[in-house]
């Protein structure tokens, strides 16, 4: 029985760049309530992002022997109900870790507004930006010397009413974002220099821009004193560590998100693109998972090992699944109805929400919104799903678009 059914909303909560020079740095450097932890959140989130929308069928949601199931072989795991593609039999062996969620599905089938509302929980609008899952996460937290929120890839969604304070630091390359924070580090003179001048000025004409800009050069600061750059060097890692996450950008990006949650970033996002699977489905998606595996499992045996598994939440999703029909090219295309989902964390694993039929149609008999997702996620992690908000412009919003939870 899910949690919905035996709790509503309210219940279950009184239960308990290229440089990587982001808007977190603003403009100046360019089951049950006792078993599913109501009362302990999770603290930190990495999530994995799959970018042009992974298919369901190939990865978590496998159709074997079926007229559109495709040629790859599905690998049975210790929990009933779940089994993984072939593509993934490594991670079958992690079942009591996982969470597959199979009935979420949406109405938005293309790329730029379907990521939109995967990341924010909110359609589109261009003039009402809603912030990302992130910039919650990193808004429920005091401030600190590293950044909050941290995005791996080249897709990037912002705070909007939250505030720049709580925007993600963007890496597009490890390497690049390095040189870059040492290179500041070596001109932190002029950091000094700026803040006199701000504290001069201000002193004659205090404004909420001038407070903002002191406050950013405080973020700074405190960024340049953390290790925040440290935890991007995975040259610091062993041989052997670096082997296991993968000889793959996806897979350092990976090693480096887990360094980060040991330097206090509370959610991180690793983007892996590719997986808009159109023409030769079958191969791209055994490529892609050939990255993915080996950086999931590592991950997850590191987190065990390093004291962070307890309150470290790992989200699995893109933008939309695929079609349960194999088009003429040997692919497969967008299909919002089913977004597949997987959670993984302590105490949440072993499970499977929601079901497909053998053709892969949803058939779920209580279909869940992305809402329900984003409050599903935004409860986990620690953040008051049911707060009000006053976005910039005066507006009063809320910070799902009336979502429950799922779990």
């Amino acid at each position: 029985m899910s949690l919905l059914k035996r709790f509503n909303r309210r219940q279950w909560m009184n239960c308990g760049s290229a440089a990587g020079i982001s808007t977190w740095l603003g403009s100046l450097v360019a089951g049950a309530a006792e078993s599913h932890r109501p009362s302990a959140p999770f603290r930190r989130c990495i999530t994995l992002w799959m970018q042009g929308g992974p298919s369901q069928m190939e990865t978590f949601d496998p159709k074997p022997g079926t007229e559109t199931g495709g040629p790859l072989q599905a690998v049975a795991t210790r929990v009933p109900g779940m089994r993984l593609c072939e593509t993934l039999s490594d991670l079958a062996g992690y079942a009591d870790d996982l969470c597959l969620i199979r009935s979420v599905g949406s109405n938005q089938g293309e790329h730029d507004r379907a990521s939109h509302l995967l990341h924010t929980g909110y359609e589109k609008i261009d003039s009402f930006p809603r912030p990302a899952l992130g910039s919650y996460v990193a808004s429920t937290g005091p401030a600190a010397e590293v950044p909050g929120f941290v995005t791996l890839g080249d897709l990037v969604y912002g705070p909007a009413f939250l505030g720049t304070d709580h925007g993600p630091f963007v890496i597009n390359d490890l390497g690049r974002s390095i040189q870059t924070i040492r290179s500041v580090q070596r001109r932190s003179d002029r950091l000094e220099l700026l803040t006199e001048w701000n504290r001069r000025f201000n002193s004659d004409r205090g404004t909420s821009q001038l407070r903002q800009r002191s406050e950013q050069i405080d973020s700074v600061r405190r960024l340049l004193k953390s290790s925040f750059a440290d935890a991007l060097n995975v040259s610091a890692e062993t041989d052997s560590t670096r082997r296991r996450y993968g000889d793959s950008d996806f897979g350092r990006n990976v090693l480096a998100a887990r360094r980060m949650l040991e330097a206090g970033v509370r959610y991180v996002e690793v983007q892996l693109p590719g997986w808009d699977t159109h023409v030769g489905n079958v191969p791209a998606v055994k490529r892609l998972c050939q990255q993915l595996e080996p950086a999931w499992i590592a991950l997850m045996e590191d987190l065990k090992a390093n004291g962070l598994w307890d309150d470290t939440l790992i989200v699995w999703m893109g933008e939309f699944g695929r079609t349960p029909t194999i088009n003429g090219q040997n692919g497969r295309d967008h299909y919002p109805r089913t977004i597949p989902v997987t959670l993984a964390g302590r105490d949440i694993g072993g499970r499977v929400i929601g079901s497909t039929g053998t053709d892969g149609l949803p058939q779920d008999d209580e279909p869940r919104s992305v809402a329900d997702l984003m409050y599903t996620l935004m409860t986990l992690l620690g953040v008051d799903a049911d707060q009000d908000y006053t976005t910039g412009f005066g507006s009063p919003t809320t910070a799902t678009d009336g979502g429950e939870m799922i779990l």
